[in-house]
């Protein structure tokens, strides 16, 4: 194989790869910088690619990529755009089921991270993309980029719930749930079940999480607290739950319902450093465990990940169809119809309150 056909075979592969999904096709000149080739070898390369079909040489001499044909899965684009959140098992959680859906039907998935919502980058993405899965930033989204993502085709919310905008979103643990992981704690004998919100920020999920909690609590007599504090659960989660148990907070509940697993880890953490045993003397049970908590040491209390894969392909069938929010059947918000209760080693019956580490 000549030097020509080995430049051209990686060009291909880097359109099929979505290379230059945002840029276009680079100049000659720039292709032989990357390339390490003389520009006489590019054109050669690239006119054995026009030749094939997959570009086509313009008038002004350059060339671009050939416009991918309607109804075709291999040319379909997806994209898949979150901010650098490094501790979220979610946005590693997503990625990974659309990598499964995407490469099952040989559709073009690339992942972009985005650094707030007037990033550039994210104009190029939503022009460029048959598809675009976000998932949000924890800032207050401009009006501006509300309206882009609103009249742009195919744009889907991931973990956050954009339905009232008119954007399709999906929410894999509705706060609806709720009540029936707090029902799971009361069979299990639990009476009072405090609930604890510790994370930097809150969204509308993890609120809608801690109203869901609240409304049982009034329902069914629970006299618990809530304990919400906007700090990190890895840097100073210990301190300030620390501080709590030996305050004597959690003094007379013997559930904590955790909004985020993390918020969990850190409460379980904080109990073993005040001679706590959450496997026996204080359940722990979260919502979402991110792909950890049942993992975990103890393993916690959470929903088992619903079906994704069943819950993308209709979203996946209108995007394929253009992605016009006014055709797209069904709610808004979507998410599953059932979850299933995964019993951890923190789910168990009450065996004492916490006392021992009140403050004297």
């Amino acid at each position: 194989m000549q030097k020509f056909e080995r430049i051209a075979e990686t060009i291909s592969s880097q359109i099929e790869k979505g290379d230059f999904s945002l840029s276009g096709l680079p100049s000659e000149r720039i292709l032989a910088e990357t390339l390490a080739a003389n520009r006489l070898t590019v054109r050669k390369s690239l006119a054995l690619l026009a030749g094939k079909g997959a570009i086509r040489k313009l008038p002004n001499g350059r060339y671009e990529m050939v416009p991918k044909s309607n109804g075709s899965e291999h040319n379909v684009q997806i994209a898949f755009l979150a901010p650098p959140s490094f501790s979220s098992g979610n946005i590693r959680i997503w990625y990974e089921e659309l990598q499964t859906y995407t490469a099952k039907r040989d559709f073009l998935l690339r992942p972009f991270l985005y650094l707030h919502w007037n990033d550039v980058s994210i104009s190029d993405i939503l022009a460029n993309f048959d598809g675009i899965f976000i998932v949000p930033s924890a800032e207050e989204i401009p009006k501006d980029t509300l309206t882009r993502l609103q009249s742009t085709n195919g744009v889907v919310v991931l973990n956050s719930d954009m339905s009232h905008h008119r954007i399709l979103s999906v929410c894999l643990f509705p706060g609806i749930f709720v009540g029936q992981a707090l029902d799971r704690l009361v069979k299990l004998s639990h009476q009072t079940i405090a609930c604890l919100h510790l994370h930097e920020s809150i969204n509308d999920v993890l609120n809608d999480r801690i109203e869901q909690w609240e409304y049982w609590s009034v329902l069914n007599g629970n006299s618990a607290p809530l304990i919400k504090a906007f700090v990190n659960p890895f840097n100073e989660g210990d301190a300030y739950l620390d501080a709590q148990i030996k305050k004597g907070t959690f003094k007379d509940s013997t559930a904590v319902f955790c909004t985020t697993i993390h918020a969990a880890i850190a409460f379980i953490r904080a109990c073993k450093n005040n001679g706590i045993n959450p496997e026996k003397d204080m359940a722990v049970f979260t919502v979402d465990d991110e792909g950890m908590g049942m993992h975990s040491t103890p393993s916690v209390g959470c929903f088992q990940k619903p079906d994704i894969q069943k819950m993308l392909r209709p979203i996946f069938g209108w995007i394929k169809n253009g992605g016009d929010i006014q055709k797209w059947k069904g709610p808004l918000l979507v998410g599953p119809s059932n979850l299933e209760i995964y019993d951890g080693e923190t789910s168990h019956s009450p065996a004492k309150k916490i006392r021992k580490c009140q403050a004297k």
